[in-house]
């Protein structure tokens, strides 16, 4: 007999049993990796930008000992924009990945508690 809720028919398939305990634990165990998989997402991007910052920030030095030209300084002012918009951009990356953290930390405070509930 199926239920009226087709997740749990689903999940309860592809698991081979129909224990409610079971399937609540296959689909807990399903967010948990999703989110430490986003965690790995941020930290890539994370780790991209802040290779782009290094470089940008690198370009600077080199432009700022060249002196005080009119053409250098708008450069210098369009690099150093570009660079506080990527330090912000890493700002919110890093604080999305605190928050996959935290989900999946939760996530897996409930599998316990499911595992002990058997």
């Amino acid at each position: 007999m199926a239920s009226n809720i087709p997740i749990y028919d689903q999940i309860s398939q592809q698991i081979g049993s129909r224990r409610f305990d079971k399937v609540i634990l296959a689909l807990f165990v399903r967010e948990r990796e999703a989110n430490r998989g986003d965690e790995k997402d941020y930290d890539r991007m994370i780790a991209e930008i802040e290779v782009r910052v290094e470089h940008r920030h690198a370009i600077l030095l080199e432009l700022e000992k060249f002196g005080s030209y009119q053409t250098i300084n708008e450069a210098l002012h369009c690099l150093k924009l570009a660079q506080q918009e990527d330090l912000d951009e890493i700002a919110l990356l890093t604080k999305r990945r605190q928050a996959c953290l935290r989900l999946a930390t939760d996530k897996s405070r409930i599998i316990n508690k499911l595992m002990t509930f058997k």
